[in-house]
């Protein structure tokens, strides 16, 4: 499933747990094709950790783009000011 970075999805990511005859635990994810995919609770971790590292750094990005525009304004704003008062 590879999508443009800028196209979002109404489609559902199924995550559950399974035990299994022995006592062991798997972690299976229906991606929305209906494929799944079985985890041990140790990968489902890692991935886990992976996906939640790359949303925060994509938030952090957005968020100092909005910052750096806001400054960016206010600089300008404040050049404006300046000009006219001078």
């Amino acid at each position: 499933m590879n999508y443009p970075a800028n196209q979002a999805t109404n489609e559902a990511v199924f995550v559950s747990l399974i035990s299994g005859p022995e006592g062991r635990d798997s972690v299976a994810i229906e991606l929305a094709g209906g494929e799944v995919v079985m985890m041990t609770p140790a990968q489902a971790r890692s991935l886990a950790t992976s996906l939640i590292t790359a949303v925060n750094r994509a938030e952090v990005k957005a968020s100092l783009r909005v910052s750096t525009n806001l400054w960016r304004r206010m600089d300008e704003h404040e050049a404006r000011l300046s000009s006219v008062a001078g």
